[in-house]
């Protein structure tokens, strides 16, 4: 008893000594050439102030157009801190769908942002699912879909529950995923471990084990490395975005589905850049028959919100049954604001009017491109599409120069690999738009061949 007092008396003492309060001095943060800089967004004469103090205060993780600040755009245009305005042909890497400030588009952010924008995925929203009605009515294999924030999130969820289940059906053996050449999953750990490119994986050592590369579109090659006790997974793009605009034919996706289901393995279909009407149809694996090539998982991301982040794995049933909660999660995926962002935006694409749109749209550029290269068949080596606005052109040399003086004719293009440059406007652009685009390129290789002679 007597202890238990003294104990009592010594918490009593504690709590009765006066509070010491730490003054922390407010002396202000003096950093020449940062602090100290005023920028002016209306000086048109701004756009080295704004360039150097990039260069001081923002990582060097990107090569940027080294004399533009673009400012706003409306539609297929950008325009920047000195009044030039820019044709854009890129729309943010496939992002832009509906084009920049999209009269819908804003109207539907703005009116959203006055009600909720972020939830904690403790509660349900309104718009998350709303919009994964919208997602899973439009397709007959998937049931449910899990929201994140981008495409490299969205292939690492996809990842991840592959390689749970693998595991929980094989054991700790079953965890090996098959990815191919030149294909571009992300850039954190998993997806980056997914993606082909040795210069991007390579600085960073060792990265998730069990990872191999077959040949795309070559399934002798998935076969030699195929495994029913190790191989959980296998994950391809329909069309590779970053690896030149290569196309996965048919046959191939169909043995791939064939040679999944005999080994009790996943199909993951990353369609985070040639999905949602990219390619004229809404989804980029529907042309191999889904009766004879049936994905487990689809990744979706960059042009679902128009511009807002946003990522998206939708799954079969069987998936699905498999993650519990606390399996995975994230903190924004899902979130109400970019979540009726993406109804609206998806809604829109999805109209069977609009896709026509994009494939009418599509066929004019490729037709376009195919008169240029009859024009210059030993400059221009080759056209890869499968439809749509997602079109790649390769040339016989380098595209810097291409990109480079199609920029001195404000018009934005960006490379998909050192020979091919890559096509994927907004899917609003104009046919006249188009035009612009053809007479800028013709205008090239007409100055590129005349300096060969």
């Amino acid at each position: 008893m007597f202890n238990k007092l003294n104990k009592f008396s010594k918490i009593k003492n504690c709590f009765s000594k006066p509070i010491i309060q730490l003054n922390y001095t407010t002396k202000p943060i003096i950093k020449e050439g940062i602090t100290n800089v005023k920028l002016n967004r209306d000086d048109k004469n701004g756009t080295s102030d704004y360039i150097k103090l990039h260069d001081k205060v923002i990582m060097n993780t990107y090569g940027r157009v080294s004399d533009i600040v673009f400012t706003h755009g409306k539609d297929s245009w950008l325009y920047d801190m000195k009044g030039d305005k820019y044709l854009d042909f890129g729309a943010g890497i496939a992002v832009n769908a509906l084009g920049h400030s999209n009269d819908g588009w804003s109207e539907v952010v703005a009116k959203q942002s006055k009600t909720l924008t972020h939830l904690s995925n403790l509660y349900y929203n309104q718009p998350a699912i709303e919009l994964a009605q919208s997602l899973i009515a439009s397709t007959p294999i998937f049931d449910k879909v899990f929201f994140a924030n981008s495409g490299t999130e969205a292939n690492e969820a996809a990842l991840k529950f592959a390689k749970k289940i693998g595991i929980a059906k094989g054991g700790v053996e079953k965890h090996e995923i098959i990815a191919f050449s030149h294909g571009f999953s992300g850039r954190s750990m998993g997806s980056l471990s997914c993606t082909h490119k040795s210069k991007y994986r390579e600085i960073y050592g060792p990265l998730v084990p069990g990872v191999h590369f077959a040949e795309y579109n070559d399934i002798e090659s998935v076969k030699k490395l195929m495994s029913k006790s190790k191989t959980c997974a296998v994950i391809i793009e329909p069309v590779q975005g970053e690896g030149g605009l290569e196309s996965a034919n048919v046959e191939f996706m169909q043995q791939l589905y064939q040679l999944c289901k005999e080994n009790d393995c996943l199909l993951i279909v990353d369609e985070v850049q040639c999905g949602i009407g990219r390619t004229g149809q809404l989804w980029a694996h529907s042309r191999f028959d889904i009766e004879k090539c049936k994905p487990d998982i689809m990744t979706l991301a960059k042009p679902l919100a128009g511009g807002l982040p946003i990522g998206a794995v939708l799954v079969s049933d069987k998936v699905a049954a498999e993650i519990k909660p606390g399996d995975h999660g994230t903190t924004f995926g899902g979130g109400p604001l970019v979540c009726e962002v993406g109804k609206y935006v998806f809604d829109r694409i999805s109209q069977p009017s609009f896709l026509k749109e994009v494939q009418e749209k599509g066929k004019h550029l490729t037709n376009g491109l195919k008169k240029l290269k009859d024009q210059f068949p030993k400059s221009l080596l080759e056209i890869r599409t499968v439809g749509g606005l997602f079109v790649g052109v390769q040339l016989d040399h380098n595209v810097t120069d291409l990109v480079s003086f199609a920029k001195s004719q404000k018009v934005l293009i960006i490379s998909a690999g050192d020979d091919v440059v890559r096509f994927c406007p907004p899917l609003t652009i104009t046919t006249q738009e188009i035009d612009q685009l053809l007479s800028v390129i013709k205008n090239y290789l007409i100055q590129i061949n005349s300096n060969k002679k």
